[in-house]
């Protein structure tokens, strides 16, 4: 776990993307909220979205926004999380899990540093650190057909990247007292 805590504070120092990687209910969220927290973007927010649990049909309104009037239902302009999260941090957990079609958009996002939200006609710039995370080997995931390789190294700055170990096999949860010393 030591490692891992200094692999955290090390992506902290960066201002680059990064991919977590470890099984479910390891601390992924809590390890991209500290490396947010240690960052210089510590002041700007933090916005977690779950791939896995939004509708396909949802997730593009979701991480992109949308227009009133854009779709039915939409009612309303809403924001995606790259405007809400501008000037912070964006955790996409469980990035794997995305729809693919999904993907390419995502990757031309994270290239232009703007988004357009559903039926908008002019783009809007944002200045955001995104985190994602995986249950899943990355690796496996490319060669499923489930993450795209391009997508994969747009967010895997670090060659290192931050691998939360099973419960099973550290003596200390990421939230142990012994790791927060290091956030106050």
């Amino acid at each position: 776990m030591r490692e891992v805590y200094e692999l955290i504070e090390n992506v902290a120092a960066s201002d680059a993307s990064a991919i977590i990687t470890g099984e479910s209910g390891t601390g992924k969220e809590l390890a991209a909220k500290t490396i947010h927290q240690l960052s210089a973007r510590c002041k700007g927010p933090f916005v977690a979205i779950n791939s896995a649990a939004i509708p396909e049909s949802l997730i593009e309104s979701e991480v992109f926004g949308h227009e009133k009037g854009s779709f039915t239902g939409a009612i309303a302009t809403r924001a995606g999380c790259f405007e809400l999260a501008n000037t912070g941090s964006l955790f996409l957990d469980e990035i794997a899990e995305m729809p693919l079609l999904l993907q390419p958009k995502l990757l031309r996002v994270l290239e232009d540093g703007k988004v357009r939200r559903l039926g908008g006609d002019r783009e809007l710039s944002f200045n955001v650190r995104v985190l994602a995370a995986t249950n899943r080997d990355p690796r496996s995931a490319i060669q499923d057909g489930r993450l795209r390789e391009d997508l994969y190294y747009r967010l895997n700055v670090f060659y290192d990247r931050p691998s939360i170990p099973a419960r099973s096999e550290r003596r200390y949860s990421i939230d142990h007292p012994a790791f927060h010393y290091r956030i106050q």
